[in-house]
């Protein structure tokens, strides 16, 4: 049905507010009744959702059941956002507190903690349930916390939510052994990549939006390993944009990271990357991320949005459009621009966006560029985008024809999308028909950016000037940037920098790192002079990936540093070849990467030495190469002092541990320092303490599960070495031991309290089997007094526990 009488009726009333805006300003009071009439079209999709659809993951309005994913015949792709984990419901939590409904809010957090799982064998979309899922149940773990503060409820509540959280970001994690760092497609909720080999393509948003939600993840948890990944693939995707125009392709491969498909707009397969590079910047503090996007957003307006009119182009073409037709997503972008501060961009962005709202009640899913405007796919899916942008602009400007934006589309969706249980997708816009759907984001983010943009600022329960919006429009706290325990959370160093602010005035800089011996695990470093390429020294092998994907890494990356027109200045202006983040994470990856790049350093004037326990980190900017890689190298030089300037506490750390060695027969009784793990059981956590009998291992490294059948039932005593520690624990477990204590190899290294930053590191995002008893590392002092009483005791008794 066409109803051209009810369009020719808001293009008048728009067109009489543009002309005298005054005369149609929404007073409060009407303001207050549009926030009540959302709530209660909120209410009435939400309360169908649970009547009708839940635990199922989505809302069929039409049919009033709910939609499942099974392993037969579905919707292709539109299905992989689907888990069987009740994904509307998490999806909505934090709308309900933002409503005011915490009630209801405090009765299906209580749902979702005893009833929802990550263990079935269904493969889903990592983007999607990043953003629905992780961010969900962040943002409800968040607000429940701030209803526990605020107003002493839901005391009950013990980060339950966030449990969940880390649990299915463990899962998520195994998307990302790969030798690029960028995240396959799907993951397999149960069996992680088994199987998958062939879903290696993916869209540049899908590797690129994930740390927003990641980085949250481990500043809350305190486990550095899920912003360690998801910032290095964010790394990767930036050093594969167009060098000159800095736009990004639509779709790579995650194993080589060619581009397959090098479209490039501001649309679906883009969008929430870009997102991302800004808000990383607003929730982590981190000025990288704004340099990033500063420069994406140059050759944006260059190409992409020339003179405010949209349009896709050739990634290594600019100048060629690509296709003819712009997508709903598209309309995410003047909000991102009024949080750039870019405002009156935004508005000239926004109007183009809006004669087709106008033209059409709602925004198709697919429409040409101006000036025809002409509807291309008839769909439209009630997506979040165009109200996002609505809800940004008001905020920026209190210009009340945003307000009427909102008033009109909310009668689009009563009049057109409205049904007995729920709020319909249509089929067709133009002729009104019904699609049986209801996706997730409609009640998260459509009623929810709706609903705040009728409401006042003193209505809510928080200020949202204090949290950033995911891309679901989840809610995460700003103050995140200083809750920093993701990158010195696994060492213990020191750094001074001889020149705190390196600048191209300056003729050399330098800064030292101390660090502990403990990194020789992994690396062997030899006293080297980084210009003479023998003296490189071996790298063994990075302790979160594995050995066939650290090869190919660095094979990369060496080819990404070959394809360089190092004489062309032009190729070489604002080049990022070694980003100091990227060597952040941790120390070890650090020593690792400047090891395994020496030569590269080399040709930036950068030398690298290593003094007794001290690598010395300088440049000589006469001696670069060029003076394009002076740059580099100065700007080099001057993220990692300013980084190495911010841990600050010791609280970054993981507690000290405790052994306690008894005989009766001796009358022995003593207390042994050591230091934890980071998998497995916590001590003092999990439980409280473990007591039990020493066995040696056979092998003593364990690093095989060969030969390992004395143990069971005892605690394992290991050897340090050939092997990452987490191995060891797993060939121990899977031997039957109830625990494990390693003995460093290490000559006269004994614990001290400055030193209990160590903590023995683990990846549980990776395909092994999770590690659950306690682990426990003594230095070589205290382990041979363990030792000495082991070998004299035949009743020793160990009890394993937190330290004092």
């Amino acid at each position: 049905m066409r109803l051209s009488r009810h369009f020719f009726t808001k293009w008048l009333i728009v067109s009489l507010c543009l002309l005298a805006p005054a005369s149609c300003a929404i007073s409060r009071q009407q303001k207050r009744q549009l926030k009540e009439k959302v709530k209660s079209m909120f209410l009435h999709g939400y309360q169908s959702y649970m009547t009708h659809a839940y635990p199922a993951d989505e809302l069929m309005p039409l049919s009033c059941k709910g939609r499942w994913r099974s392993h037969g015949s579905g919707r292709g792709d539109i299905d992989d956002a689907m888990g069987n984990f009740s994904l509307t419901l998490v999806d909505t939590l934090d709308t309900l507190v933002l409503l005011d409904e915490t009630e209801e809010f405090e009765r299906v957090v209580k749902l979702v903690i005893a009833s929802v799982r990550f263990e079935q064998d269904i493969v889903v979309s990592v983007f999607e349930t990043n953003i629905r899922m992780v961010g969900g149940l962040l943002a409800a773990h968040v607000l429940a916390k701030e209803l526990q503060r605020r107003r002493g409820e839901m005391m009950w509540y013990r980060s339950e939510l966030l449990d969940l959280a880390q649990d299915l970001g463990y899962v998520l994690l195994k998307a990302f052994d790969s030798a690029t760092g960028m995240p396959y497609p799907r993951i397999n909720l149960k069996y992680g990549l088994d199987g998958l080999d062939h879903q290696k393509h993916t869209c540049a948003a899908c590797a690129g939006t994930m740390l927003l939600e990641f980085a949250a993840l481990s500043r809350l948890t305190g486990d550095p390993i899920f912003e360690e990944k998801s910032r290095l693939a964010m790394d990767y995707l930036w050093h594969k944009r167009h060098s000159s125009s800095s736009l990004m392709g639509h779709i790579i491969d995650v194993d080589s990271g060619d581009w397959i498909r090098r479209e490039s707009g501001i649309g679906a397969g883009l969008d929430s990357y870009y997102e991302y590079v800004l808000k990383t910047y607003i929730l982590l503090g981190d000025e990288t991320y704004l340099h990033r996007f500063h420069r994406h957003y140059q050759g944006l307006l260059k190409y992409v949005m020339v003179n405010s009119r949209m349009q896709d182009v050739h990634m290594h073409q600019p100048q060629s459009t690509s296709k003819p037709y712009l997508d709903a997503l598209t309309a995410f972008f003047p909000g991102l621009q009024v949080l750039y501060g870019d405002v009156e961009l935004a508005k000239d962005s926004f109007r183009t966006l809006h004669k087709v709202v106008q033209r059409y009640n709602f925004l198709p899913e697919a429409f040409t560029p101006e000036p025809e405007l002409r509807m291309y796919w008839a769909e439209s899916y009630l997506r979040p985008e165009f109200i996002e942008s609505t809800y940004f602009l008001y905020s920026a400007t209190k210009d009340p024809f945003y307000l009427e934006v909102g008033e009109n589309l909310v009668e689009s969706l009563e009049i057109y999308s409205r049904v007995k249980c729920g709020y319909a997708a249509l089929k067709d816009t133009n002729a009104g028909t019904h699609d049986d759907r209801m996706d997730s984001f409609f009640l998260s983010e459509t009623l929810k950016y709706l609903y705040l943009l009728f409401s006042e600022p003193e209505e809510l329960l928080v200020d949202l000037h204090d949290y950033i919006f995911t891309t679901e429009a989840h809610l995460l706290p700003v103050q995140l940037a200083r809750q920093n325990v993701t990158f010195f959370p696994r060492q213990h160093l020191e750094v001074h920098t001889h020149s705190e602010e390196p600048s191209l005035s300056c003729p050399s800089s330098h800064l030292v790192v101390n660090f502990s011996s403990i990194w020789d695990e992994f690396i062997d470093i030899s006293p080297l002079d980084s210009r003479d390429a023998s003296a490189v020294p071996q790298c063994r092998h990075r302790p979160e990936m594995s050995q066939t994907a650290q090869q190919q890494r660095l094979q990369q990356r060496s080819v990404l540093a070959s394809e360089i027109n190092w004489e062309n200045p032009e190729h070489v202006s604002g080049l990022r070849v070694l980003l100091a983040e990227e060597l952040l994470i941790p120390v070890v990856v650090l020593t690792i990467f400047i090891c395994c790049q020496v030569i590269l350093l080399a040709e930036m004037g950068i030398t690298v030495v290593k003094r007794d326990g001290t690598i010395l980190i300088s440049q000589d900017a006469a001696k670069a190469k060029h003076m394009g890689l002076a740059a580099e190298g100065m700007l080099f030089l001057q993220e990692i002092a300013q980084t190495f300037r911010q841990p600050s506490a010791r609280e970054l750390f993981f507690p000290p541990a405790a052994v306690r060695i008894t005989s009766e027969q001796t009358g022995l009784d003593r207390i042994l320092k050591a230091a934890p793990a980071q998998f497995g059981k916590q001590l003092g956590k999990d439980l409280t303490t473990l007591k039990g009998k020493l066995a040696y291992a056979d092998p003593p490294s364990a690093c095989t599960a060969d030969g390992l059948t004395n143990i069971r039932g005892n605690i394992a005593v290991v050897s340090r070495g050939s092997c990452m520690f987490v191995e060891k624990a797993r060939n121990v477990e899977g031997a039957g031991a109830v625990a494990m204590i390693v003995v460093d190899n290490k000559e006269g290294t004994s614990f001290q309290a400055d030193v209990s930053a160590f903590a023995m590191s683990g990846d549980p995002g990776s395909n092994n089997t999770a590690v659950t008893i306690p682990a426990l590392f003594l230095y070589d002092v205290e382990g041979k007094v363990l030792l000495d009483a082991f070998n004299r005791c035949d009743d020793l008794v160990v009890t394993m526990g937190p330290g004092q």
